[in-house]
């Protein structure tokens, strides 16, 4: 399987795009299973998907752009500024979206008067379950391949797209590997007793932002695709330091705080 499944004059059909809807179905039955489990009301999602999606859409593009300046902004004409538009093209960020939809999400669920957090502990582990699935599309497109590699797993790509003529780390089975784990990690760690007699929710939800940002983080050491660089940083890298400040902050705000508080009143 390459990265075009099929192709006739009008239309071709991507594999990469495959996976993507794949890994959207497989994400709602997991997330509607959860809602229900957890007790949250799924017509609230059901009634805000398009707006959720939007937002997902559009933050994803917009951080692509940035991110890929020097392809879309190539010349300044009508023509170039129309490409903005071409969603199509596989120009969309993994991290433009999730920042999008989390900003929104939370405004809406202030707005709807719903729990933030339950829903966190519920579309976390969803969403990742679904990025690991896409990871396969983009083994088989070649997109976010890795550096050159001797390891035996190593993998040669006929793509004019891989800048390498060379075995490369499969950084895309990687990914599909370790968000597995973390997906079935959530999964069990969920319905343990501890978790389940828990006064605040979201402790899932921020380990699962933990933990997939941090072995994201270490990816990108071996990442060969170019991208944006902030003082020879990939953005990447630090979209992924910003995601796991935020949850190890939130994590002790949350539940360290409170508990070393409470330890030290009964010692005094």
């Amino acid at each position: 399987m390459g990265p075009i499944i099929f192709s006739t004059k009008f239309f071709e059909l991507h594999t990469l795009w495959v996976f993507f809807a794949i890994a959207i179905i497989t994400t709602t039955i997991v997330l509607i299973k959860l809602s229900i489990k957890n007790s949250l009301k799924i017509q609230f999602i059901s009634e805000n998907a398009w707006k959720i999606i939007l937002w997902g859409i559009i933050g994803a593009r917009i951080v692509a752009i940035i991110t890929n300046y020097n392809i879309y902004f190539y010349e300044l004409s009508s023509q170039s500024l129309l490409h903005l538009l071409y969603i199509w093209d596989k120009g969309l960020d993994l991290w433009g979206a999730i920042i999008a939809i989390t900003i929104y999400f939370y405004f809406l669920c202030k707005k709807s008067d719903q729990n933030f957090w339950k829903w966190i502990d519920v579309l976390v582990p969803a969403a990742i379950l679904g990025l690991a699935i896409e990871n396969i599309g983009l083994f088989f497109d070649g997109a976010n391949y890795g550096t050159p590699s001797q390891l035996p797993w190593a993998v040669n790509f006929e793509n004019p797209a891989v800048k390498y003529a060379v075995p490369i780390h499969p950084t895309q089975i990687y990914a599909f590997i370790y968000s597995l784990i973390i997906f079935v990690f959530l999964w069990l760690f969920s319905q343990t007793k501890k978790i389940k007699d828990m006064e605040q929710s979201g402790l899932i939800g921020l380990i699962g932002i933990g933990g997939y940002s941090f072995l994201h983080f270490l990816e990108e050491f071996i990442r060969g695709d170019d991208t944006f660089m902030i003082f020879s940083v990939r953005i990447g890298q630090i979209g992924s330091l910003i995601a796991i400040s935020g949850a190890i902050i939130m994590i002790y705000r949350r539940y360290l705080r409170k508990n070393t508080s409470h330890l030290h009143s009964k010692q005094i």
